[in-house]
């Protein structure tokens, strides 16, 4: 990134982590309030629009990224995306490495053996990296406006055809579609999130994450043409408001041929997401230094959002993995000292919100420390 930040991009960047920790770190989804829940099948919620947020906005970073214009950037970006891949490896490990350590009689070769029966090798930053690998290539390819659009849209195309193709009476059917042919082809139940039939992050979806990707790249050409002056703002709050509107009504098209699904990563959900965010950054040039104050815990985030990501994922990962009085000690702890059955929602919301807080609280102290961690 250059010295001089974007304030716009960092707010957004934040918010969204905010959100996404916002639903990951609910002990109980029973009494989670719907709008912090994952949808489903059909359908969005808040939370569900976090993820491809984040893409989305890694899309705008790229445009600002130094990496792509120095010789060695193929080499630079493949690094990145190899770390980003190892890091939620090691988070999905988490479990395993827990009960070999707690566990006096529980030995590496039932450890090995558990990891070859049920490991799943995907999750959200294996995507982050699949997509920031083949979406850098792809920007650094073709980085005009029009061909990163045509390219966004070839994506999704192919990818609803090839659900049609698939099965052409119910193509996004829940027991049996593209994608879920793709993960059992090369994962298995074994190896999907919670042994289903599907991986949420499994590898057909890549594609069309790839797609948010590259529709971020154009918000970022904008973006960087009005802070280089190329563009006056005022032009380019207009352009960003008119490609925003564009995506949101192109999805709501899209929707009459294709479901919009979070677990399938469809068409239409990677245009309603570019759609908001779009509009969102337009919001935020506009009026982000005017409340900076009150966007500050985001600012925070949003300058190390994949550490503080990481940081929540390993620690939530660990005090899940380690049994407690029957239980584990992230719902022990929640059950102990915060769930109150009388005002049950409320409770578990605070729950969440302290975690949230102890985030914002080093978020900060990195922040004034003027510590960066790219990862």
């Amino acid at each position: 990134m250059n010295s001089t930040r974007i304030l716009s991009i960092d707010i957004l960047r934040g918010l969204t982590i905010f959100i996404m920790l916002l639903g990951n770190l609910s002990p109980d989804q029973t009494y989670t309030y719907t709008q912090f829940i994952h949808r489903g099948w059909i359908g969005i919620s808040i939370i569900d629009l976090a993820f491809p947020s984040f893409v989305f906005i890694m899309g705008i970073s790229l445009v600002f990224s130094r990496s792509f214009s120095m010789p060695n950037w193929l080499t630079k970006i493949f690094c990145r995306s190899l770390l980003l891949f190892l890091f939620g490896l090691l988070i999905n490990l988490i479990p395993f490495i827990v009960q070999w350590v707690a566990i006096s009689d529980y030995t590496l070769a039932q450890c090995l053996t558990d990891l070859s029966a049920g490991f799943r090798p995907l999750g959200i930053l294996q995507r982050l990296a699949l997509c920031y690998f083949i979406g850098g290539i792809l920007y650094k390819s073709i980085n005009t406006k029009g061909e990163l659009i045509i390219s966004s849209f070839s994506l999704m195309l192919f990818s609803t055809a090839s659900y049609h193709l698939y099965d052409l009476t119910n193509p996004y059917s829940e027991l049996n579609n593209m994608s879920i042919y793709i993960d059992q082809i090369t994962l298995g139940t074994a190896h999907t999130y919670l042994h289903a039939a599907y991986d949420p992050e499994g590898l057909w979806g890549t594609i069309n994450t790839v797609a948010t990707l590259l529709l971020g790249t154009v918000a970022g050409i904008l973006l960087k043409d009005s802070h280089r002056s190329y563009l006056s703002n005022q032009k380019f709050i207009k352009m960003l408001l008119g490609f925003g509107i564009t995506m949101l009504i192109t999805g709501w098209l899209w929707n009459y041929v294709e479901i919009i699904s979070k677990p399938l990563w469809t068409a239409p959900y990677v245009l309603t997401v570019a759609g908001i965010n779009a509009l969102l950054l337009g919001f935020l040039e506009f009026i982000g230094h005017s409340l900076h104050n009150f966007f500050q815990p985001f600012i925070a985030i949003g300058r190390n959002p994949l550490f503080i990501y990481i940081f929540t994922e390993i620690t939530i990962s660990i005090l899940y993995s380690i049994t407690y009085f029957g239980e584990s000690l992230y719902t022990w702890i929640y059950h102990t000292y915060f769930f109150n059955p009388a005002f049950p929602f409320a409770t578990t919301l605070l729950y969440v919100a302290l975690w949230l807080g102890l985030c914002i609280l080093i978020s900060e102290i990195m922040l004034k420390k003027n510590m960066i961690i790219k990862i």
